[in-house]
């Protein structure tokens, strides 16, 4: 007898959809298919969609920047991530000055128990180079970092790298095994640009994005591609934010350089003319919003399979933080969208695949499993335990009703923040129940589970 039988569900597998039953023990994925034998609990979930639990490969849960902080600390994110069928979530350290790679993550680390609703695995930002932390590298990944992430950006906050210290890092990654993560902008050339527009008084959203163009995006993904191929270092890009960018991996892939690519929702569903409104200052991120066209060249990528992981970069800040900033070069960067991700997906997908402008439904589906769940949990070492509806698996699990349609509305999320990037946005389809390890921790509007029930997960080695 199975702990809990879903019946006559459509359930998204790694290579196909079936429509059966499936069957939960100890916690574990047990069995799929039709006609499983009793359980404890049963739940008919006939027209409703089962996919193995969402994992965000890329957020920050209260980080400080630019004198503000994230307002979504561990318990504010990963309740809100829960809500939205996230039951992984992959944090960043953030390393002081002085303090070293590993400190830094086991004081992340211990910040996450007791605390999450939901899994939580972490990346480890690198951001202080001396031998010290070079030498740490081995010993971070061995902890379960499930990456290593630099900037190219950032030089004030004392977080940019020059080309010799990422050749250094991204040798020490790649003879550890690991994964070198990213942020592809050319950081100087931003501050030229962005110091040019102060002069001139520029002190509009709008002067963000025009100090952040696509050129330093495209040239800062040739250079540490470059980079990492002198290394021999497996590269992960995050949040590609334009086409100018994609075409500069295209040919780099094309030539069979070793990157793997993720973009996030909000260079998928918004643009650059948010700048242009009155509270566009809300919007300021890096990379920036671009223009509709680069989202549209993006989303084609993504059904391509030429982008292998859609995450948020979620990191929400209150109105009264973006609307205090004097100008663009004082707002604190970042949006939310952990709790939205799914389901703003699925619907923009979906209404792809309906309108004939995408591959068809089923397809659409297992694509969905792919960059928010499979994807992330084979590239960061989470697999085969988490990010697929396979026999051994653990039961996290997202039982979606696509039948529902509704509006985003920051008033009915789960976070703390007291806006969102996407009001008013439609949404199809609704989370009816997601299930951690076995254990419902969401019914609808009811949250079931509690802080603490999610754990610190390491990354195993092996990472693709």
């Amino acid at each position: 007898m199975y702990d809990l039988v879903f019946r006559s569900a459509r359930i998204v597998t790694p290579d196909r959809v079936i429509l059966g039953d499936l069957g939960i023990l100890d916690g574990l994925i047990a069995a799929v298919g039709p006609g499983l034998g009793p359980g404890r609990e049963e739940i008919e979930a006939s027209g409703r969609i089962l996919f193995p639990g969402i994992i965000d490969a890329h957020v920050h849960l209260g980080v400080p920047i630019r004198g503000a902080e994230s307002v979504d600390g561990v318990r504010e994110g990963s309740r809100a991530a829960v809500f939205g069928g996230v039951t992984t979530l992959i944090d960043f350290t953030v390393q002081n000055k002085g303090e070293s790679l590993v400190e830094s993550f086991e004081r992340r680390r211990a910040g996450i128990e007791g605390a999450s609703y939901c899994d939580i695995a972490l990346h480890a930002n690198f951001t202080d180079f001396n031998e010290g932390n070079l030498a740490e590298i081995p010993e971070v990944l061995a902890r379960g970092a499930a990456g290593i992430k630099i900037f190219m950006a950032y030089r004030r906050a004392g977080m940019q790298l020059s080309d010799v210290e990422i050749l250094n890092v991204a040798q020490r990654v790649s003879r550890a095994g690991g994964l070198l993560m990213v942020h592809a902008e050319n950081g100087d050339a931003a501050d030229f640009l962005a110091e040019g527009l102060a002069e001139e008084g520029r002190r509009d959203a709008a002067a963000h994005a025009e100090s952040r163009p696509d050129l330093i995006e495209a040239e800062a993904v040739f250079r540490v591609a470059t980079l990492a191929r002198i290394a021999k270092c497996p590269l992960y890009l995050v949040h590609l934010s334009s086409a100018r960018g994609l075409e500069t991996i295209r040919r780099l892939r094309a030539d069979d350089w070793d990157i793997l690519v993720e973009t996030c929702p909000q260079y998928l569903l918004l643009d650059s003319s948010r700048y242009a409104e009155p509270d566009g200052q809300r919007y300021l991120a890096s990379p920036p919003l671009r223009a509709k066209n680069d989202g549209l060249r993006l989303l084609d990528a993504v059904l391509g399979d030429e982008i292998e992981v859609v995450a948020t970069d979620h990191c929400p800040f209150s109105r009264a933080a973006k609307d205090a900033a004097e100008d663009f070069l004082s707002v604190p960067n970042g949006i939310g969208g952990v709790e939205t991700l799914f389901p703003l997906m699925f619907t923009r997908l979906t209404n792809l695949a309906e309108g004939g402008l995408a591959p068809k439904h089923n397809t659409i589906l297992l694509r969905l499993a792919r960059l928010m769940a499979e994807n992330p949990a084979r590239i960061f070492g989470l697999a085969p335990r988490k990010g697929a509806i396979v026999s051994g698996a653990e039961a996290d699990l997202l039982l979606y009703d696509p039948a529902p349609h509704r509006e985003v509305r920051a008033e009915d999320l789960h976070g703390a923040a007291d806006w969102d990037a996407y009001e008013g946005m439609a949404i199809r389809g609704a989370v009816e129940g997601v299930w951690l390890r076995g254990k419902r921790i969401v019914e609808g509007e009811a949250l079931l589970g509690k802080a603490g029930d999610g754990r610190f997960v390491e990354a195993l080695p092996g990472k693709a």
